[in-house]
This record gives C-alpha cells, structure tokens and sequence, in this order.
C-alpha cells in the first residue's frame, strides 16, 4: 500500500451508486485515495474544478442522457489522464479514441490495470487478489 503522503487521488464519475462503491473498493485496495465522486456533469466539474487530481475513472453516460464529454474534456485540458469505465455500447466520440476503456462489468484485475497504465506510480500486487 502506498504511505499516505503519497497516496494519489482518484476522481470517479459514475451515476449508479453500487458500480461506484466497486470502483471505490478497487481504487482504495490498490493504496489510492477516492476524494471525490460524481453522479453528474455540474458535480463533476465542481470536483474537476476544486481539487488535483492524479487520474479520473468516468462513465460515459450518465443519469438523465447525460455525456461525460465536457468532463472529458477539461481533465483533458488540466493534464489529467483518465479512463472510461462504461456500460455504454454505443460510438465513443472520435476526440477519444486513445482514451482506455474498462467495459462493465468488468474484473477487479482490468481496472486495476487500467489504474496502473494511467498514473504509472501503483505499485503492482503480489497475487493478493485474483480477478473476478
């Protein structure tokens, strides 16, 4: 696990609230720190706009029609790298197809993974958990 000090900081956009309690588990397992999670576009630009971040995990599609595009974008422009953690199965927009993507569901080991490749400070575990 990481020492706290170093301990980096995960933004999580997610409107359903049990996928977002799974991503917490998994970031949190991995020594990092959740301090922020949105539901919303507007939370998470408050979030995005309010804190640093180290990386964000984001659902495309949110409550009510909702894209995370716009969030997308301004952690784009904050140098932040994030990854798509989606259910959604329609076109990912053309400005992001470098962006990684973590199909749900999807195994504790993918988005571990994932993590890792983003902000390349995680140290790798030592076959505490296999994947789900």
């Amino acid at each position: 696990m990481l020492e706290r000090e170093l301990a980096l900081t995960i933004l999580i956009v997610e409107d359903q609230a049990l996928i977002s309690l799974n991503i917490e588990d998994v970031v949190r397992s991995m020594g990092a720190c959740v301090i922020g999670c949105a539901a919303r576009l507007s939370d998470a630009f408050t979030l995005i706009e309010t804190a640093a971040w180290d990386a964000a995990l984001l659902d495309i599609r949110l409550a009510q029609g909702e894209m995370v595009y716009p969030a997308a974008e301004r952690l784009r422009a904050k140098g932040v790298p994030f990854a798509f953690v989606t259910g959604w199965n329609g076109d990912i927009d053309a400005r992001y197809v470098d962006v990684p993507v973590v199909t749900k569901p999807f195994a504790e080991a993918e988005l571990e993974n994932c993590l890792r490749m983003l902000v390349g400070k995680m140290p790798q575990r030592t076959g505490e958990r296999e994947a789900a």
